[in-house]
């Protein structure tokens, strides 16, 4: 998880919403487990408390936006949230994966493109790398 450390923020706000943070990872394992969506309704709103308390927290947009998107439905609330964890921390390659992806399937096909490039251009050599490059081709040949 990458996160701009925030001066402004006390290390208590931080370090609840770090807590907040796992109990949505641990939210989202028993939904993902369970195919309880209730579960991915409850991680939702952990990751928004975690929010709350310290609101330059990529980590917490990052995953709140896959919650949102993958597993809620709400395509639009999770690409913003994927997009706020990108303008928090724009070297951090994963959320530009999860957004092209979405992006690719559900939207712009030339704004999947940009993302799924410069997660490329960020990832190094990724278990993922493949599959972007893969998806990139396909969206050109479609273009």
């Amino acid at each position: 998880m990458h996160d701009n450390t925030e001066p402004k923020v006390a290390a208590w706000r931080r370090w609840l919403a770090h807590l907040w943070y796992m109990w949505g990872g641990s939210l989202t394992y028993w939904g993902l487990r369970t195919a309880d969506v209730s579960f991915f309704h409850a991680a939702d709103g952990a990751y928004s408390r975690a929010i709350a308390l310290w609101s330059d927290f990529s980590g917490a947009y990052f995953q709140r936006g896959i919650i949102r998107e993958r597993e809620l439905g709400q395509r639009i609330a999770g690409i913003r949230d994927l997009s706020r964890a990108i303008e928090l921390s724009p070297e951090w390659p994963e959320p530009y994966l999860r957004r092209g992806l979405i992006l690719r399937f559900h939207g712009n096909p030339h704004e999947a493109i940009a993302d799924l490039e410069r997660y490329l251009e960020l990832s190094g050599d990724s278990s993922w790398r493949d599959e972007a490059e893969r998806q990139i081709a396909a969206l050109r040949a479609e273009c």
